[in-house]
């Protein structure tokens, strides 16, 4: 079969499972099996897996099979971030099959490219058929998404509330993700860093009416520097 393909990763998962008393993990694991069930059960997304820490998802071939994985993405990060669940996805589009054994050309490439960031969010692959018809500041924006290495590449990706610095930076280092007392290492900053731009840019993007199909600067912080010491009081962008 052919269509749209999502796999998202539950980052840190290997060190709640090393920080947590067992009892308190099973509570956690109970939580998030949840989340992806209720989240997928609310976006009326059919075809759901989860394997220990790694959600596939898969939808029709149609604009309708993308706006179900882009509302799924959205709503698993926002909720997701909430319950100290922070997620990196990726979307991506071809031939794949469904079963007890999931594989196929769609499901490599969403994974590689999952794979490849470096922060809290869902990218879609490049060139997905009717990308045209879901642009929009609440839903895909046009933007560079932060990988661990690489060129650097603009892409649709998924609009979501990021939350402010305190919160989200509360959200990535509790219920398991650190230990109390733990220094924290510049890959969690990284992380949190690049996921607040992306918060910032949207936030910008709404306040001024940007194209979201459209990338406004050559980086995050180019924009952000410029609306933020602008004179006027309307983003530029």
């Amino acid at each position: 079969m052919e269509g749209y393909f999502l796999v998202a990763d539950l980052l840190g998962f290997g060190r709640i499972a090393k920080n947590l008393e067992p009892k308190d993990l099973d509570e956690r694991i109970r939580a998030w099996t949840t989340l992806v069930q209720d989240v997928a059960a609310k976006c009326k997304v059919d075809n759901t897996q989860l394997i220990s820490d790694t959600v596939f998802s898969a939808a029709q071939p149609d604009s309708e099979g993308l706006l179900k994985l882009l509302r799924f993405s959205k709503c698993l990060l926002e909720k997701g971030v909430a319950e100290s669940f922070p997620i990196r996805g990726a979307i991506s589009y071809g031939p794949y099959e469904w079963g007890s054994l999931t594989y196929g050309k769609a499901v490599i490439d969403a994974h590689e490219l999952e794979k490849a960031q470096d922060w809290v969010g869902v990218t879609c692959a490049n060139l997905l058929p009717h990308i045209e018809e879901v642009w929009g500041v609440d839903l895909a924006v046009c933007f560079p998404t932060p990988k661990i290495r690489g060129p650097i590449i603009l892409h649709p990706v998924v609009s979501w509330a990021v939350p402010d610095f305190a919160m989200l930076a509360s959200s990535l280092s509790k219920k398991g993700l650190t230990r109390k007392g733990e220094t924290m290492d510049w890959k969690w900053g990284y992380k949190l860093t690049n996921t607040i731009l992306f918060g910032m840019y949207t936030k910008m993007l709404r306040l001024a009416g940007g194209e979201a199909k459209r990338f406004h600067g050559l980086m995050p912080v180019e924009a952000i520097e410029l609306n933020l010491f602008h004179k006027n009081t309307k983003p530029n962008v």
